[in-house]
């Protein structure tokens, strides 16, 4: 289990003045990733309970500007290969193992393939990826799987492959009800499975999954038993996964009832996983205390 530094707790979305990219600390990556936020006037096609964004503030925008992205990549690759990154609060606290660039991630304020362009944009950061040499640092898609196959997305996704891409999709459910209830989206949920489906066909996918206390329960067994079912369905039907990363609420959110699972809680639920999908790779991501609790 990884221990949590400060900087493991401060992800917001914002750096100086700019208004698309953002550097952060991940667990999940391992040590720095720079973000690439195509929604900052906020809006997502998903409403999940657990969100830290706060969207009763207004976003700072609502288009994409190519060039003042770009602009505002190349000064945040420019800090991160020079180190002056980690003289920043709270990048200060990063250990020394931390201190890496291990990715570019398009994430964000909102879902990034439903910004327009989208394959416009994962071009001209590759492109940057590669003019400054930066062969060993991944591109990451964080997405929420409603778009996997909208054309657009498709031809961004063929390009994000093939400069070192991974596409971490989420899947926090078993059933339509919890789905409904957990992510709070108009997207059926069958289209999400479906494009999980036909992308981890294709390429690999590593599957994100957020499990919470919400209103003072946890994912029932019936739930967590279809979650499980789901995921053998998917494999069977054939469908690649490259690893399960199973985490928890880790940062404040806006609402008050959406708490982390406990971690005795979590390594059950992982362990229920692991009986299902014997080989499956998973990684387990605890609460702030980063504690497992008896």
């Amino acid at each position: 289990m990884e221990p949590l530094v400060k900087a493991h707790l401060d992800h917001r979305r914002t750096w100086l003045d700019f208004d698309y990219c953002y550097p952060v600390i991940s667990r999940r990556s391992k040590g720095l990733s720079l973000g690439v936020d195509l929604n900052p006037d906020k809006v997502c096609n998903f409403d999940c309970v657990y969100c830290e964004v706060d969207r009763t503030n207004p976003g700072r925008r609502s288009d994409v500007d190519l060039d003042q992205l770009e602009r505002e990549m190349a000064t945040l690759i420019d800090l991160a290969q020079s180190g002056e990154i980690y003289s920043f609060a709270p990048f200060n606290s990063a250990r020394p193992d931390q201190q890496r660039l291990n990715d570019i991630a398009f994430s964000g304020n909102g879902e990034p393939t439903t910004a327009k362009g989208f394959s416009n944009v994962v071009e001209h950061v590759a492109r940057l990826k590669v003019n400054r040499g930066l062969s060993d640092v991944k591109l990451v898609l964080i997405t929420d799987s409603s778009r996997l196959q909208a054309p657009d997305v498709v031809q961004g996704l063929e390009t994000l492959m093939a400069h070192q891409g991974e596409i971490w999709a989420k899947l926090d459910a078993g059933t339509e009800a919890y789905y409904r209830e957990i992510n709070r989206s108009k997207v059926p949920f069958t289209r999400i499975l479906e494009n999980l489906l036909r992308t981890a066909r294709r390429w690999p996918i590593t599957l994100q999954t957020l499990f919470l206390e919400w209103k003072g329960q946890g994912p029932s067994k019936g739930e967590v038993h279809a979650y499980t079912s789901l995921l053998q369905a998917l494999q069977e039907d054939g469908a690649k996964f490259q690893g399960l990363q199973l985490y928890t609420v880790a940062r404040p959110t806006p609402e008050a009832e959406a708490r982390p699972l406990n971690g005795l809680a979590l390594n059950q639920l992982a362990d229920q996983v692991r009986a299902a999908l014997p080989g499956l790779p998973i990684e387990v991501f605890y609460g702030p205390d980063g504690r497992v609790h008896a």
